[in-house]
């Protein structure tokens, strides 16, 4: 392995890692239905959305298939919950729940585009991001990253594109990589 590599390797581990940490909602150091129920209702109750409405509905329904994505791929043992030690034998990688993984995104993004103009504006990606867990200065590159006409919006294909390349890539130079980073470092 070519040092090169190894950097590669060590950054995508961090990303895993943060992805894990993120998405163990209840820090109880497992994957498992009641985080994913948790995470949308954090991002729901952030943005002012009922659960009943319709972006409600889709936000719950793309995270509880992204959870059944996971656990299809990922539980090993079949007790119905991913251990960290499951995530990483897989190295994250969702497999089979691709497009679980892209229900979620498209969803997320969809959400956030609060006035349906195709656009998702500074402010409420910031708010759903703090609320899923995310530190907000990281957050704020990421969305200057994303913005690349600089108008401060970005268009919410864009966006759900990106959610699924962090969660698919293992890559270390995509918009969102700097989310691993400690915030004042």
């Amino acid at each position: 392995m070519n040092h090169e590599s190894a950097q590669v390797d060590s950054g995508a581990r961090e990303r895993l890692l943060l992805r894990f940490r993120i998405l163990d909602s209840d820090g109880n150091g497992y994957l498992d239905e009641s985080d994913f129920d948790r995470l949308a209702t954090n991002v729901l109750s952030a943005l002012g959305e009922p659960r009943e409405s319709a972006k409600g509905q889709a936000v719950l329904d793309g995270h509880h298939r992204f959870w059944a994505g996971l656990r299809a791929s990922l539980d090993a043992d079949g007790d119905g919950r991913i251990s960290l030690a499951e995530y990483l034998a897989r190295l994250g990688d969702p497999g089979d729940a691709e497009q679980a993984v892209t229900d979620y995104a498209t969803s997320m993004a969809a959400l956030v585009d609060r006035d349906d103009d195709g656009y998702v504006e500074r402010d409420d990606f910031l708010t759903c991001m703090t609320a899923s867990g995310f530190a907000e200065a990281n957050s704020a590159t990421v969305f200057e990253e994303l913005d690349e006409s600089g108008d401060g919006r970005i268009p919410v294909g864009h966006w759900a594109a990106a959610i699924v390349d962090w969660y698919r890539s293992e890559r270390t130079d995509i918009p969102g990589h700097v989310l691993v980073t400690p915030p004042d470092a």
